[in-house]
């Protein structure tokens, strides 16, 4: 089965807000939530197929605390539904680099949607 990259789109604009301890990025179809713990930044995504076919969506994530300590994730969803959302999730980065960001700043570094062709 033949795959290609969709025409390219506008970019969205990233609205992020706080939920408790968790900030949270809205991307497009991509939603971001990022919640400190004790042995990094538990990472959590959310992408929503909004083609008409299949696609897989390759996305990287970076944590940062704007003074130094930046992690980053990538990850790969794939064959999406039309019309689903899928999600993962990871603790991104480690205590080893020092304190974990308590106001994580996320930044969505890759959003590669793949939609599969006919």
């Amino acid at each position: 089965m033949e795959q290609t990259s969709p025409q390219v789109q506008p970019s969205p604009v990233a609205s992020v807000h706080s939920e408790g301890r968790t900030r949270v990025l809205e991307y497009g179809d991509l939603i971001v939530r990022a919640t400190p713990v004790s042995s990094g930044v538990h990472t959590e995504i959310e992408v929503a197929n909004t083609y008409e076919r299949d696609a897989t969506y390759s996305v990287q994530i970076s944590i940062a605390d704007g003074e130094g300590w930046t992690a980053y994730n990538r990850f790969w969803l794939q064959d999406v539904p039309p019309g689903k959302t899928r999600g993962d999730e990871a603790v991104i980065g480690s205590e080893d680099m020092g304190p974990v960001p308590q106001v994580p700043k996320i930044y969505v570094d890759e959003f590669t949607p793949i939609v599969d062709q006919e």
